[in-house]
């Protein structure tokens, strides 16, 4: 069988989609499946097309409804993974709805308030293309999946929409985190887009709590995004910049080795998180993650991790201040953490659903 998949990302992105596609490739090809990836970011038609030709199955990882329509218009099956929500009523809140509610609910929420500049007037227009496109894309598709299961039930399709998970590499050669192993002082660490939506402000507003109480930790921050100047003057405005470091954007194996040494990962969404790939990633290292209550955060963060409820910053503040008192605990549970996501997030299951598609 010839797989031929898709994604839109750029190479150098720190994606969750790059992630999944690098992983399932690997097993796909152990089972001695041929495999050649596209990136639709760049236009080649002929290049499309030749590969589509030599496929026998096409794997699409975003709404690319051209690539769509020339993969069937050429008598090619299509799977497609979706990896954020379809709806943007879905953004933040999730409510069970049937398909005709959704729409009716994307419907209500699009109209533009009178007193609204001309601007957001004509968004609409633009919000609702978009939408048509990711409906139409996912009625070209034969097999519809999901990253995860809260993902899947925000997908609201007339279709089945199944989950198959991003799967994690655990190493072999994995070696017991140990606390001359964490970073000195002890660090939090947040990995992602600098958007409100990932509560970054959250744990920025926490740091100030906590500077309230002790001085022994430090905040790392990584990442780009549009609002990455408003977290940095949140910081200055809180006075808590001696605590806070903003690393922008690194590598992934940085991002991976700075997970390792910290004392506890920190992804405090305020929006319903798809997938939080990152969080699987942190379980993996061995490193506890302290989690708001929102979108798939439950589902993929161990049993042993931390919770808030979503906006409460005196819990998180608590969770951290907990965990500089018990970072021997904290090191033991990510341990069980590790145990947790190498048993649920393996590649062979991925791989193993996704050919069941197939």
């Amino acid at each position: 069988m010839k797989i031929l998949i898709q994604h839109n990302q750029d190479e150098s992105d720190i994606s969750g989609v790059l992630r999944y596609i690098k992983a399932i490739v690997i097993g796909l090809k152990l089972r001695e499946f041929e495999v050649r990836i596209v990136a639709t970011r760049i236009y080649n038609f002929n290049y499309y097309v030749e590969n589509i030709l030599w496929a026998d199955i096409v794997h699409l990882n975003s709404n690319n409804l051209a690539f769509a329509l020339l993969a069937k218009l050429l008598g090619k099956k299509i799977i497609i993974k979706y990896h954020y929500p379809i709806y943007e009523t879905t953004h933040f809140h999730y409510q069970k709805m049937t398909f005709t509610e959704q729409i009716k609910s994307e419907i209500i929420d699009s109209i533009p308030k009178a007193n609204y500049p001309l601007i957001y007037k004509i968004y609409p227009i633009v919000r609702w293309a978009r939408l048509c496109k990711r409906l139409a894309t996912a009625a070209i598709a034969d097999r519809h999946i999901a990253a995860s299961k809260i993902l899947s039930k925000c997908c609201v399709l007339p279709w089945k929409v199944e989950t198959i998970y991003n799967p994690i590499e655990i190493p072999n050669d994995f070696k017991p985190k140990r606390l001359i192993d964490l970073s000195s002082p002890y660090t939090f660490l947040f990995a992602g887009r600098t958007h409100n939506d990932k509560g970054v402000d959250l744990l920025i507003k926490a740091t100030r709590l906590l500077l309230e109480q002790r001085q022994d930790f430090q905040v790392s921050i990584i990442g780009e995004g549009r609002d990455l100047e408003l977290f940095k003057n949140l910081a200055s405005e809180l006075d808590v910049l001696s605590h806070v470091n903003f690393f922008g954007k690194l590598s992934h194996e940085e991002v991976l080795k700075r997970i390792r040494n910290a004392l506890a990962l920190v992804y405090p969404s305020r929006w319903e998180e798809p997938v939080a790939y990152t969080v699987i990633e942190a379980s993996s290292l061995q490193t506890c993650s302290i989690v708001s209550k929102m979108g798939v955060l439950p589902e993929v963060a161990s049993p042993n991790s931390l919770f808030f409820e979503n906006e409460d910053v005196k819990t998180l503040t608590n969770h951290l201040n907990y965990c500089l008192d018990n970072p021997e605990e904290v090191i033991e549970r990510g341990l069980e953490a590790r145990k947790y996501v190498a048993q649920k997030f393996t590649l062979k299951n991925s791989v193993n659903r996704l050919l069941a598609y197939c």
